[in-house]
């Protein structure tokens, strides 16, 4: 594969993209600019734009860059940990914990090649959506050695655990996406006692325990994986220092330590490069929402809308204004719509007008 000649179609249909590639992003956009405005509110609301074009590409990379061999070759490895990476006997269980973050699926490629039995430990339906891909498309273009496997289980599986034991026995490594695994109940904000809260990004959310529970079961150690690309588009994997229990004053420390400084590593990258995570579409499922921000009109009207606050998205040729504050969204017709975006509210009935200004939707 060409990657060069596969980054510049990329930019092609991002810089120029058709009527509906326009109104299927909207929605996208809304939720990133949202979650953006929550997590980095330094960033300028008028170079999310941008922001969210680099997000779209990187997220393209992730998945390309895993069928280019040579792309392969010219990772950089960056090993922190104690551990011989090309060392395939290890002393202690290995559980390799990283994020959906710059080329994340390039590490599993990297440890089959030097010829580790890997487990990878998914969500079902990354599972379904992936698992042949990984197994009929990538792994086929790896130079495998006589020890090199690749196994997939679901997280949701009840029998993982005794799957997991046997395998660990077997020698195979485990590799999981922390940002990934997020359950059944996250959605409905069902934050129970799977999750744990962590301050991240100067904000309280709520992530699963399973791992660090997985570990303290297995005896298994934790080493933190991020992968990022610099500003030239080379990428690095950066494997960090071992997360042991011996280390923690208590089990229930570990178990909540463990994912909090596995998390700040993220924390730290995400601040250097936010446009490579892509987890940016799904992080709101993470904390929670029920809040109501009150309106705040300007002193002096400015009789326009509100793009501070406010955003507007198509779904199936239905149109919304959506709350980047309350996570709120709102049905209105295709000529509100135009008349929002053009700012020309002179055709805009009085009552829905003052509603409209009430809620400084305009102002």
């Amino acid at each position: 594969m060409n990657l060069l000649n596969e980054k510049i179609i990329i930019k092609e249909k991002i810089h120029n993209p058709s009527k509906q590639e326009i109104d299927d992003k909207t929605y996208g956009f809304s939720l990133f600019s949202a979650n953006i405005n929550k997590f980095i509110p330094n960033i300028k609301r008028e170079n999310y734009k941008i922001l969210f074009e680099k997000f779209i590409y990187h997220k393209a990379l992730s998945g390309l860059e895993q069928y280019c061999m040579d792309y392969l070759k010219s990772v950089n490895i960056v090993n922190h940990s104690n551990i011989s990476l090309s060392e395939i006997t290890q002393s202690s269980p290995l559980i390799f914990a990283s994020f959906h973050f710059g080329s994340f699926r390039l590490y599993n490629s990297i440890l089959y090649e030097l010829g580790h039995k890997i487990v990878i430990i998914i969500d079902e339906t990354i599972m379904n959506l992936q698992k042949d891909d990984l197994l009929f498309k990538v792994k086929p273009l790896l130079k495998s050695k006589k020890s090199s496997d690749f196994i997939i289980l679901s997280v949701h599986d009840k029998t993982s655990i005794f799957k997991l034991k046997q395998l660990i026995s077997d020698g195979y490594i485990m590799s999981v996406y922390l940002d990934g695994n997020t359950g059944i109940n996250v959605k409905s904000q069902n934050f129970d006692k799977s999750f744990i809260s962590i301050k991240f990004l100067n904000q309280k959310i709520y992530v699963k325990n399973g791992i660090s529970k997985l570990a303290l079961l297995l005896g298994a150690h934790i080493i933190p994986v991020i992968s990022y690309r610099d500003n030239n588009e080379n990428s690095f994997i950066e494997f960090h220092n071992e997360i042991k229990i011996e280390n923690f004053k208590n089990k229930e420390e570990f178990i909540s330590k463990s994912i909090e400084i596995s998390y700040k590593y993220l924390e730290n990258k995400i601040y250097q490069f936010p446009e490579q995570w892509t987890s940016w579409l799904t992080i709101h499922n993470l904390f929670m929402r029920n809040i109501t921000t009150p309106y705040t009109k300007n002193e002096k009207d400015r009789n326009e809308f509100n793009a501070n606050r406010f955003t507007i998205f198509v779904v199936k040729s239905s149109y919304f204004i959506f709350d980047l504050f309350d996570y709120q969204s709102y049905p209105i017709t295709l000529e509100l719509s135009k008349a929002l975006e053009n700012n020309n509210f002179s055709e805009i009935d009085g009552t829905l007008l003052e509603e409209l200004k009430n809620k400084t939707i305009i102002h």
